[in-house]
């Protein structure tokens, strides 16, 4: 009793800090001393919201969004207790690997247990170390929030109150912004469990930089005990990822903030894994400590598609996701739409911006078809792979980076030529967000025909035969679309390293196997269990060796001297450096599943070309230019400009930028019905039209009713189309207006034309 009263006094004197901070309410009041590490744990302390029951289960998740593993949190939490307002124990028994069960509930008024980190724990359960917790005491602290705090059954919908000691100097680095911060003690409030959990925490002395990117603040932080990476070189080049992606979503970053943290491993035992784990205002990245200038394209990629998550699933997602079950493994249909569609976008947006080249791109893209049809079932349903990730076919799951990806490019692709290159998956994400957005979600059942509804019914055939049923891509026919040869098998000559399979080793050294070694290998004399250390004197493992047989074929001449030092077991089973050498020279090599640009595309080609990697000036950008919106003047003329002209492309991110997220259109036909739809569809619906055909369109009369914030253009119209014959008519367009954020939005417009015994009034028709 004597400890846990001290333990008691601690939670009232943190908590005296924050009676100003959150008020007093049902909320949960959580409290860790970092200055105080015991036998690798944290105590980690909460006063509880009031239970009503008498009984309740408390606990920890076993599986959270993005992961599509059982994690099992639960296990490394060791001596839960529960106590009463005069610190009285209450009855708990263990409920499962991560629960609890507490009875006389309805007294409970604190929790005390401690917790573990899972990086170096010998409890068997994997969790991945870019979703664990690391508990360094004095230098670093990683806390991946479900590894550390838990929610009652049935309250995952209360608030959550944060409060942390930390060891002089320390930095929190994380999305959250700080309600309480000072020298000793940060206090940090979530919504609820789902906010808690997709905010992870590091603390560590700081090494930052911040990066400005259009509306958006954006942090990067960065523990590199050896110093090999800085916050300061990494920012600047995540810079030109971030401009890119700005532009690449419409000329706005969805978030005001944002956090990139970067754990980089350079003293603990090597992770069994490493890689990042996306959230909605910052991503967590748990990497092997390297030279920084050496693993940036590398760290850069990654980034890219942790950043895009803040797309899918954490914008556009389905029940299964917006209501998750963090006790239960229930996952979505739609892996090819969360992870493989964030990967595609990380890949084609670097193209797209000029950050990679467009062969580069390509590459990428054949690497997927290679490791997709060579290491996994290509004619598994990847709806049915998507919902048993985690369990059935959790040996698939690694296809969602691959043939997900490759899935949305093809997608992507058909949806520019279905729409002469005006409308492809950026503008159907786009629509997709609106109509869903952070708050609402679609049923998993419904998405293909939603997505058909949006853009177009035959992208419907699609989905039915390549994603939901099990016949593989024909890959010739959507790479084509955009003028690209796709060849399954081709023979050619370069230099080779030997025909070798490179393994890692438990220490992360390469390891050689000899199973297919070809004439060169044979000629270095490689023999099987060879550890690689060098290649010309240059030092090798398994993080850096693919850039090493880069950079040295990138300037190699046939008949140049190479050498390769090994480690080798001699009779005696010890250990001992052999040197091997022998002129480079070229041998026949295979390719697989290559992807080439055609050197003669068709016109139509070379436009869904153009538009799939932003080579023209027409990009997807939703700005809106102040002229067109800062009076009903301007937002009127710029309406009939933006859709009258030649034949040819329109300006539709103009168009877009005058609409209210929410905004609706509609026309009355010649039989008194009203047809609806979205400024989207009206695109996807009349750009084919445009592309063909010339269509001026002119105001030929206006009556404006305005009042405050809102304001209703009666604005009359006539157009000519350049049909066969030509098509002239008048009418009027209802334009209803809101003012928001110092600029006039259109919410809706509605339009009939004049027909026999229906002719504009003249009130309409004065300027």
């Amino acid at each position: 009793m004597k400890n846990f009263l001290t333990n008691k006094c601690f939670i009232t004197a943190a908590f005296l800090l924050m009676t100003n901070v959150l008020p007093a309410q049902n909320n949960y009041k959580y409290s860790v001393d970092l200055t105080k590490v015991d036998n690798d744990q944290l105590t980690v302390k909460l006063v509880t919201p009031v239970i009503g029951q008498n009984e309740i289960h408390f606990y920890l998740p076993k599986i959270v969004p993005g992961t599509y593993m059982n994690s099992n949190y639960g296990k490394y939490v060791h001596d839960l207790q529960a106590f009463d307002k005069s610190g009285k124990p209450l009855p708990v028994s263990k409920y499962g690997d991560n629960g609890w069960t507490i009875r006389n509930a309805n007294k409970l008024y604190s929790l005390v247990y401690k917790v573990e980190d899972t990086w170096d724990s010998d409890i068997k359960n994997r969790v991945y170390s870019m979703c664990g917790t690391n508990i360094e005491a004095g230098k670093n602290f990683v806390l991946n929030t479900p590894g550390v705090f838990g929610y009652f059954e049935g309250m995952k919908k209360n608030k959550f109150q944060l409060s942390f000691l930390k060891p002089t100097g320390f930095y929190a680095a994380t999305g959250l912004k700080p309600v309480t911060s000072n020298a000793s003690i940060d206090v940090f409030n979530c919504d609820n469990a789902d906010h808690l959990y997709d905010s992870p925490i590091m603390y560590s002395l700081p090494d930052t930089a911040s990066v400005k990117v259009g509306n958006s603040d954006v942090l990067v932080a960065v523990y590199s005990p050896r110093k090999m990476a800085t916050a300061k070189f990494i920012a600047s080049n995540l810079r030109r990822l971030l401009l890119g992606a700005k532009d690449y979503l419409g000329g706005k970053l969805p978030v005001d903030k944002y956090a990139f943290i970067f754990y980089f491993n350079g003293e603990q035992k090597k992770m069994e894994e490493s890689g990042a784990w996306e959230h909605a205002y910052s991503s967590f990245y748990s990497l092997d400590e390297e030279p920084e200038k050496e693993s940036i394209a590398h760290w850069v990629d990654i980034s890219a598609h942790e950043f895009f998550h803040i797309v899918t699933p954490l914008t556009i997602s389905s029940r299964e996701v917006k209501e998750f079950n963090f006790n239960e493994t229930n996952l979505s249909k739609h892996l090819w739409l969360y992870e493989g569609s964030t990967e595609y976008y990380s890949q084609n947006m670097q193209a797209w911006a000029g950050i990679k080249t467009p062969e580069a791109f390509l590459e990428s893209l054949s690497q997927k078809i290679n490791y997709s049809r060579s290491y996994m079932n290509d004619s598994l349903s990847f709806t049915k792979m998507s919902k048993g990730a985690a369990d059935k076919y959790a040996d698939q799951y690694g296809n969602v980076y691959m043939k997900g990806a490759l899935i949305s490019a093809c997608v992507d692709l058909q949806l520019l030529k279905l729409s002469n290159a005006q409308y492809g998956l950026r503008q159907l994400k786009h629509d997709l967000g609106i109509k869903y957005g952070k708050d609402r979600y679609f049923e998993d059942d419904s998405l293909f025909n939603e997505i058909a509804a949006l853009s177009y019914p035959e992208i419907r055939a699609f989905f039915n035969d390549y994603v939901e049923g099990g016949t593989p891509i024909p890959y010739e026919k959507y790479f084509a679309m955009a003028g690209v040869s796709y060849v399954p098998k081709e023979t050619y000559k370069d230099f080779s390293l030997g025909g070798l399979q490179l393994k890692p080793n438990d220490e992360g050294n390469v390891k050689i196997g000899i199973k297919d070694m070809n004439d060169f290998g044979r000629k270095l004399g490689y023999q099987e269990s060879d550890e690689m250390i060098s290649i010309n004197d240059s030092m090798v493992n398994n993080n850096n060796i693919d850039r090493r047989i880069k950079e040295l074929f990138s300037h190699a001449m046939e008949g140049d001297i190479l050498t390769v030092k090994v480690k080798r077991k001699n009779a005696a089973a010890e250990l001992e450096m052999k040197i091997l050498s022998a002129p480079i020279a070229k041998v026949d090599k295979q390719r697989l599943h290559v992807l080439r640009f055609m050197e003669n595309p068709t016109a139509e080609q070379l436009r869904i070309r153009n538009a799939w990697l932003n080579n023209h000036t027409a990009t997807f950008k939703t700005e809106a230019v102040a002229a067109d919106v800062n009076s009903l003047d301007g937002i009127t003329k710029a309406l009939y400009d933006v859709i009258s002209g030649p034949a040819g492309p329109r300006d539709w991110n103009r168009f877009r930028s005058l609409f209210h997220p929410e905004a609706y259109m509609g026309a009355v036909t010649e039989k008194g019905e009203f047809r609806k739809f979205s400024p989207a569809q009206y695109i996807q619906g009349n750009a084919p039209f445009f592309m063909q055909h010339a269509f001026y369109e002119k105001e030929i009369g206006r009556k404006v009713n305005e009042f405050g914030n809102i304001a209703q253009v009666f604005t009359a119209y006539e157009y000519e189309a350049a049909l066969t014959p030509p098509e002239h008519k008048k009418g009027i367009n209802s334009v209803e207006l809101i003012k928001e954020n110092g600029r006039w939005y259109i919410m809706s417009i509605s339009w009939d034309e004049e027909r026999t015994g229906q002719q504009i009034p003249a009130i309409y028709l004065k300027q």
